[in-house]
């Protein structure tokens, strides 16, 4: 910690600056005030974490070394460690640029002796290189006797004090040939079993029956005999453990860490400007027609959830099967529709929100930017799906690397952490990168595995500029079309995108059968009756077809629309309980006497009038489906205008846009300034002890600072802010079961040794334990 207090002051305003845009989190708000609180929250966990999630593999593996040494080493053994020398200039330049990458970061610092120092502990790198604990960790906890007696083994004159002992003992074991000497002339059973944890593991359980040692492993056998010459460390009652410093040294001269160099390019050729649009046009109009086909869906039959508000499957089977899509299709659409915010949760059902009704009348570009944007936002692949299209970005225009598994081994070595943390998850990574990237051709980002301009823009940030998007995306998707040919099979083509007024219209009278490059309607008696029951007259429809009419309008279509407007309003249902009356008294007898009408139990009260014992609606749709064309009458006798009742759910916040530092943007030239002029502070006082419940011990600071003690100064001020401001934060924390999990919580309230605050994740007020939180950080 010294070394990074030491470090950050000794930067320049540029360099200051520098590191804070790198590292926004550790300013982000409340604002540190000193130069030695931004060292302070750069070395916290979550901190360090999230600068490792930025870093290479071979970044994480210059690290690792680092730890395996201390966390203190000098340049040269460091490099050989990692086999790095003046014959291979592309890895040591390799290495060069790793150590400046984790300098910027703040990660590995320079000492006072230009030596490298790692600046804060790595939690993810608990038994670096699979070496074990470091002896200095292990020694000062032991007794005086125990040290005496260990460093008489490795010292000629032990010291007196403790200090001097550990020192004694710590600096024998750093010299790896002294530590192989001695153990080559231990017993034989001894050197096994050491040279069996150096390595393949540096922990052992305890097995009293079979092993000897301190404790539990009382005995004269080989653990015994190297516990008590510090070759092994009792790490827990029934567990001992070789000292990293012992397990290095008996690995032998030649080991040496890995360092690994970047992948070859996964570049197989390059795809040429036309085809590149021309394909990523296709697939986005196609995005486009199947977005508007499951708005248009859940508008008529709003799909049902479980209580947990996730589509039943088989609701899911239902669309799956009325929209022709796949389930992963329809599952992807689902998620970013409801992103952008254009269907809702409602009483148990999904449906459309009001965003929806004007996503519908806006331009394709705009449709596209609004997807865009929630697809990007999307929390599910996040990472992998970002990353990937950042890496395709920097490619040459028109680079095509589209084989899953090379680009998969590039983002793995990029971007380990954030794509392939465990062995799992690597194996796992191609076909992740497959599914990335046919994601990414849906939405035009992608298109013959070539980065277009959308992915570039998506990239500079235009995912939270929803006019910036849409300018990009103009150039994506063509200009929309107003016009439609009208065939003799009564379908009418749109060829591309249709305007969102031409689309009206024709959802209006006909029923859309096809979307994507070509969008096709189908029109009917059903579909030109419900167009005159909405209130439209004939002719008017007529006319407005013609007006976007490529070439007219065909006899078929038109003899249509005239016959069924003849037929239209011929039976008339009126409420009564209902009334049905027509000017043709036969006509009313037909419907007295037809089967599939008996169960509105019609009968006659005059000659042109007949009463249902069903309400006027269920009389309608049973006449409309015996094939009648009734109209509604009101209760005034006039006509009834039909308008289907649209269902709209609250529309959810959009998600915000996905970034590697979480959405977190400070003014770091600004910040610098204030910290380079703010005066250095006094070491803080120690945190106070337990005190008497008095109104000054109850203070917010107080409380968090006997409770939390899992929190550093600067983290635990975070928290105080939280308390009393009411801002959102976000925090690790542990269950009562050890179970982790991070939180974003807000309107947080200090009461007793906890605090209540909403949790964004549950969407409910929790309790959260001070002393189970492991860490807290400005949220947006």
């Amino acid at each position: 910690m010294d070394h990074l207090v030491a470090h950050v002051r000794g930067l320049d305003r540029a360099a200051l600056a520098e590191l804070i845009a790198a590292r926004p989190d550790a300013a982000a708000w409340p604002e540190p005030r000193t130069l030695t609180e931004l060292a302070e929250r750069l070395s916290a966990v979550h901190s360090v974490q999230r600068a490792l999630a930025r870093i290479s593999r071979a970044g994480l593996q210059v690290a690792e070394a680092m730890a395996a040494l201390g966390g203190v080493s000098t340049e040269a053994g460091l490099a050989a460690l990692l086999d790095v020398d003046e014959s291979d200039p592309d890895r040591v330049a390799l290495f060069q640029e790793t150590l400046r990458t984790l300098g910027d970061l703040a990660l590995v610092v320079r000492g006072h002796d230009r030596a490298l120092v790692l600046a804060a502990p790595l939690r993810l790198l608990a038994e670096p290189l699979g070496l074990g604990v470091r002896l200095a960790d292990v020694l000062p906890v032991l007794g005086v006797d125990r040290l005496r007696a260990m460093a008489e083994v490795w010292v000629d004159e032990p010291a007196r004090r403790k200090d001097e002992l550990v020192d004694q003992v710590t600096t024998a074991f750093a010299d790896g040939e002294a530590v192989r000497t001695f153990v080559a002339d231990a017993p034989a059973d001894v050197r096994e079993l050491l040279r069996d944890l150096a390595w393949n593991g540096p922990r052992l359980g305890g097995v009293p029956s079979r092993f000897g040692g301190w404790g539990p492993f009382e005995g004269s056998g080989p653990v015994a005999w190297a516990l008590e010459r510090g070759l092994l460390a009792q790490v827990s009652w029934d567990e001992v453990e070789l000292p990293g410093e012992a397990g290095l040294a008996l690995r032998g001269p030649d080991y040496r860490a890995p360092f690994t160099a970047p992948p070859p390019s996964p570049v197989s050729g390059v795809v040429a400007g036309a085809d590149l649009l021309s394909a990523g046009t296709a697939a986005a109009t196609q995005t486009l027609a199947d977005t508007e086909r499951l708005l248009d869906f859940c508008d008529r039959t709003p799909l049902r959830t479980t209580k947990g508000g996730r589509v039943t499957v088989r609701e899911a089977k239902r669309a799956v099967k009325a929209l022709g899509l796949s389930e992963d299709a329809l599952g992807g659409l689902l998620s970013v529709a409801s992103g952008a915010g254009l269907l809702g949760s409602d009483e148990g059902v999904v449906t459309l929100t009001e965003r929806a009704d004007a996503w519908r009348e806006a331009e394709p570009a705009a449709r596209l930017a609004t997807l865009l944007a929630g697809w990007w936002s999307e929390f599910d692949g996040a990472p992998l799906r970002t990353r990937l299209v950042e890496y395709l970005t920097e490619l040459p225009v028109g680079a095509r690397a589209d084989v899953f598994d090379a680009v998969a081994a590039v983002l793995s070595w990029r971007h380990p952490i954030a794509v392939a943390p465990t062995p799992a998850d690597q194996k796992t990574l191609p076909a992740r990168t497959a599914v990335a990237f046919a994601e990414a051709e849906r939405y035009g980002v992608v298109a013959l595995g070539a980065a277009t301009p959308l992915a570039r823009a998506l990239v500079v940030g235009l995912a939270s500029d929803p006019d910036g998007l849409a300018v990009a995306s103009s150039g994506l998707v063509p200009t929309p079309v107003t016009a439609a040919t009208f065939q003799s099979d009564l379908s009418a083509v749109v060829a591309g995108v249709p305007a969102a007024g031409l689309a009206a219209l024709l959802d209006s009278a006909a029923e859309r059968e096809a979307a994507g490059a070509a969008s096709i309607w189908r029109f009917s008696a059903a579909s030109v009756r419900a167009a005159l029951d909405a209130g439209v007259d004939a002719d008017a429809l007529l006319t407005d077809l013609a007006a976007v009419a490529t070439g007219g309008l065909p006899q078929a279509l038109e003899y249509l629309v005239r016959d069924v407007a003849r037929r239209h309003g011929h039976v008339r249902v009126a409420p009564a309980g209902s009334v049905v009356s027509a000017d043709d008294p036969a006509l009313l007898a037909e419907l007295v006497a037809t089967k599939s009408l008996r169960a509105l139990r019609l009968r006659a009260v005059a000659p042109t009038v007949l009463v249902s014992a069903a309400d006027p609606e269920a009389t309608l749709a049973a006449l409309r489906e015996s094939g009648y064309a009734p109209t509604g009458l009101t209760e005034g006798g006039g006509a009834r205008v039909e308008r289907r009742v649209r269902r709209r759910a609250t529309a959810p916040d959009p998600w915000p846009p996905h970034s590697e530092n979480g959405g977190l943007s400070v003014d770091a030239p600004a910040v610098a300034e204030r910290l380079l002029a703010a005066p250095v502070a006094p070491p803080p006082d120690p945190t106070p002890t337990r005190a008497p419940a008095t109104a000054e011990s109850r203070r917010p600071e107080r409380v968090v600072a006997l409770q939390a003690d899992a929190l550093s100064a600067a983290e635990r001020a975070v928290l105080v802010n939280a308390i009393e401001t009411g801002a959102p934060v976000q925090i690790d924390y542990v269950s009562a079961t050890g179970r982790p999990s991070t939180r974003v919580i807000e309107n947080a309230e200090l009461t007793g040794d906890a605090v209540i605050a909403w949790c964004r994740l549950r969407t409910a007020e929790r309790m959260f334990i001070l002393s189970r939180i492991q860490s807290v950080s400005a949220a947006r």
